[in-house]
């Protein structure tokens, strides 16, 4: 029946993320509608599948996904987070190291590491 009908879409409900936090009343029928964009709805992260609240999800993308696209701040290589942040750097010829000879406080990109140390005045010649 319609009118049965028109009266249970009409009826008043709390969003069924209100023990999550959510404060949002109102019609059945608008209940749909409001979970695609209540801000305390679960959602999962499409690069790490982690699952978070809605409103969790840009702080995550942006700052906190390990899967993220991310530039190595020294040579600009782009990768994803956890890459460019581990492995990446343990090779990265544009990261600045100190020169490892004892008392010398040189900091030099690791592409020129060779060199400095052929001409570092602490580098320990054998006889």
């Amino acid at each position: 029946d319609t009118r049965a009908d028109r009266e249970i879409s009409h009826l008043q409900i709390y969003c069924t993320n209100k023990n999550e936090g959510c404060s949002w009343q109102g019609n059945l029928k608008d209940i749909d509608t409001h979970i695609k964009a209540c801000s305390n709805q679960k959602v999962t992260c499409d690069k790490c599948d982690d699952v978070m609240q809605r409103h969790q999800l840009e702080t995550h993308n942006n700052d906190e996904c390990l899967q993220r696209d991310y530039k190595c701040p020294h040579c600009k290589a782009v990768g994803i987070y956890i890459v460019i942040t581990t492995s990446h750097l343990e090779e990265c010829l544009d990261l600045v190291l100190t020169c490892p000879n004892e008392g010398c406080e040189n900091k030099i990109k690791r592409r020129e590491m060779g060199s400095h140390q052929q001409k570092c005045p602490k580098e320990v010649i054998k006889c």
